[in-house]
């Protein structure tokens, strides 16, 4: 019998092509099994507990995968799958766990093809009875069935590299005769199972050994990895860390709950991860949101999850969690993983004289395969680039690196950034020539030439006050600020109004599906006091400066009551149009924590055009930033952000040094903060997303929500079920003493 080795190859994972087959006698009996190898590739587990392919640790960098279309539900063409594959590759995942069912044989083709590693599942779960049917003789050729069946459907194929008993079926001696069965036969991979957690007859097993963090103490000696859901990453290294009694591989069968905007900590997860000889990886739940395109009575199409199909009992919106949508566009989520993950690693020496040093993370294959880009850039404007020599650093070495750029002058306000690119030499089946698999950005420590002052006069201002209201105004501007609500109630410069709301106090996001289930688990309702905090806001005194020509200072200070908030805002208006806000709020101790400080402003639609310089081009937060590089983008505020099924807070920029919104003759605005800004510009209100259910629930308007905003706590997403959903500890914001600064300058065109 002849078997071929497809006929291109990755480069990264090298596989032993084995021919695994089973002699019969004349009735159809096995009489033996036997093996036969064609490629090269061992596996191994090592005294390290290592996963070795063919001597080097491997991690398993994997996805949750299910079969999905969002038209066609189940039901998957070639292409489908090969677009899955396609995706995978190109945000640098390197295996998949087949979750919970073998998949279509030319699933498995495609991963053999394109360089895969595969953990086969088989289709077997009892998630309600949990262990009992494996306890049960009469249920063991059910159980071995499943395992037998997929085993030899799929054996043949090099990508598995790893068979799976099951998911959330308990444990018992059904188990231990699947994998006994697999082990014999196939002995070439290793056996995996979650459900096979400790070993009831250790004594430490009986005394809660396992019980905060420390990990279950011995699973039983049929399974060849202790796997795991959900751990935190604390809870991972406690895993890690115990190795007295058991050195086996640690896998994170599911981790990283990403439904909905979350997956914050990944950079936490693999730091662990790459750390630990012992720490295997881990499979993101899940790959593709589960959602199902429909239409409602008005003949809008949306993306529908459970209860709108008139199924009871229905898990709601807990089928999207996915890195990648419905309709297979990689959301905001998947570029994290992509850089947390990249197969390279460049960290600086001294990045002001040009010297960094270089990781190859590949565990097969040397740079020569890169071209290697660098750029300087000025504000976000290239300033200098060049190209370095090819590398040819061999797999888990690191070599220096140096870049030739001229040291350039910093004047105040400038920002010098150094960015460096690994762009493939030629097309592979996964992605073309050019297309950037790694990147790396490093802020030049530049000492700062502090300009002269260049003093501008501004047209003298007009201030007229009454009990009610204060107005500063000359030809160019006119400035509105309520004595009452204490905010500026209107700002028009050359008869444009650019506020539609008044520019209010905000502490509020829309819910996200995390913060729900940790508000839920944890009992912590009061957060949502927040909600319509700004809204609460009186002002108790307001002292107005106007001594200098063409500038004018308006001081208030108030209070909300609940929670218990005392803010200061002072408003300097300029002659020539300009608004500097200086914001400080001081929030009680007692008060709970606090989504994000900021505030906000609805303008008109007409001001869609968006251009910053800060963190992007997909939405970033404090736990989720690492994959957002500082740069210049554009984009119109009505498509811009990648917007959830679930409706909940989106489009959040951190880093923002400044940014405009523009009509398409030129006019707009300039907000430029102090120090960098997080903001959002947003077509639907606050309220409106935080009330919404469905996509088609949202309400266009004509105007837009600026959010201009301080700080925001993190997205969280460790699971979105218990208090474990909550960000962690320093990405969340707590009562204290907050206070930044920020301009709003008209654009003439």
């Amino acid at each position: 019998m002849e078997v071929k080795a497809p006929k291109k190859w990755s480069a990264d994972s090298p596989y032993l092509y084995t021919l695994l087959f089973t002699l019969k006698d004349d009735k159809g009996n096995d009489i033996q099994h036997t093996s036969t190898k064609v490629g090269f590739r061992t596996l191994k587990i090592d005294e390290r507990g290592r996963f070795l392919v063919n001597g080097n640790p491997v991690k398993m960098i994997g996805v949750n995968r299910h079969d999905h279309h969002m038209k066609n539900g189940k039901t998957l063409s070639r292409a489908n799958m090969e677009a899955d594959v396609k995706l995978i590759k190109q945000f640098n995942f390197n295996a998949v766990r087949t979750s919970h069912y073998p998949n279509d044989p030319y699933f498995y083709d495609l991963c053999d093809t394109y360089g895969i590693y595969v953990m086969d599942e088989a289709n077997l779960e009892t998630h309600g009875t949990r262990g009992q049917l494996s306890n049960v003789p009469e249920w063991s050729n059910a159980f071995l069935e499943r395992g037998v069946r997929m085993v030899q459907r799929d054996k043949n194929h090099p990508s598995i590299v790893i068979w799976s008993l099951g998911n959330e079926s308990g444990m018992g001696p059904n188990h231990a005769a699947m994998a006994g069965w697999i082990k014999e036969m196939d002995p070439t991979r290793y056996i995996h199972y979650e459900g096979a957690q400790g070993d009831a007859t250790d004594a430490r097993y009986k005394k809660g050994f396992f019980e905060h963090g420390k990990g279950n103490p011995t699973d039983p000696k049929w399974v060849d990895m202790l796997s795991r859901m959900y751990p935190q990453p604390k809870q991972l290294q406690d895993l890690i860390d115990d190795t007295n009694f058991d050195k086996r591989p640690v896998l994170m069968c599911e981790y990283a709950h990403a439904m909905g905007n979350s997956l914050g900590n990944m950079q936490t997860y693999w730091d662990v991860v790459y750390k630990n000889d012992r720490a295997l990886g881990g499979y993101i739940w899940d790959w593709i949101d589960q959602g199902i395109m429909k239409k409602d009575k008005t003949g809008t199409q949306f993306l529908a999850y459970g209860g709108d199909f008139g199924d009871i009992p229905n898990d709601g919106s807990f089928c999207l969690n996915g890195i990648i949508a419905s309709n297979r566009t990689p959301k905001p989520e998947i570029y994290e993983c992509k850089k947390v993950n990249q197969p390279i690693v460049i960290s600086e020496i001294h990045a002001l004289n040009g010297e960094f040093k270089i990781l190859n993370r590949h565990h097969a294959t040397d740079l020569s395969i890169y071209d290697l880009i660098w750029v300087l850039s000025k504000n976000g404007v290239e300033v200098q680039s060049g190209t370095l020599e090819t590398l040819n650093t061999k797999p888990y070495q690191t070599e220096k690196i140096k870049i030739k750029f001229k040291t350039p002058k910093a004047v105040s306000d400038d920002d010098y950034f150094i960015n460096i690119k690994g762009k493939l030499k030629e097309a592979t089946l996964w992605a073309q020539k050019g297309y950037v698999v790694f990147e790396e950005q490093f802020k030049l420590p530049l000492k700062v030439i502090e300009p002269k002052e260049n003093i501008v006069k501004s047209s003298v201002l007009i201030v007229n006050e009454n009990s009610d209201e204060i107005t500063v105004n000359n030809k160019l501007i006119q400035v509105k600020i309520n004595k009452v609500s204490g905010l500026i109630t209107s700002y028009k410069y050359n008869s444009n109004d650019y506020f539609k709301t008044p520019l209010k106090l905000n502490f509020w996001r829309p819910e996200t599906e995390n913060d729900g289930a940790y508000r839920k688990a944890k009992k912590q309702t009061n957060e949502r006091d927040w909600m319509k905090a700004g809204d609460r806001f009186k002002a108790k005194n307001s002292y107005v400066n106007s001594e200098e020509q063409g500038k004018t200072i308006i001081k208030v200070e108030g209070e909300i009551e609940n929670p218990k908030t005392s803010v200061s805002l002072t408003y300097t208006i300029f002659g020539n149009g300009k608004i500097q806000v200086d914001y400080l709020s001081n929030i009680d101790k007692n008060a709970p924590n606090i989504p994000k400080i900021g505030m906000q402003f609805d303008i008109s639609n007409q001001y869609k055009n968006i251009t910053y310089f800060g963190k992007g081009p997909q939405a970033n937060y404090q736990d989720r930033e690492t994959g957002a590089f500082v740069d210049i983008y554009k984009g119109d505020a009505n498509t811009m952000s990648y917007g959830y099924v679930f409706p909940e807070e989106y489009g959040n920029h951190m880093g923002t040094r400044w940014f405009k919104v523009k009509t398409d003759s030129g006019k707009g605005l300039l907000v430029k903060g102090d120090s960098p800004l997080n903001f959002s510009v947003l077509p639907y209100s606050t309220y409106n997303i935080e009330e919404a259910k469905h996509t088609n629930e949202l309400v266009e308007r004509n105007i837009l929500t600026v959010n201009i905003d301080h700080i925001q706590m993190g997205v969280g997403g460790d699971n979105t079920w218990s208090a474990s959903a909550e960000p962690h500890e320093q990405y969340r914001i707590k009562p204290g003493t907050y206070k930044y600064t920020y301009t709003l300058t008209p654009i003439k065109n």
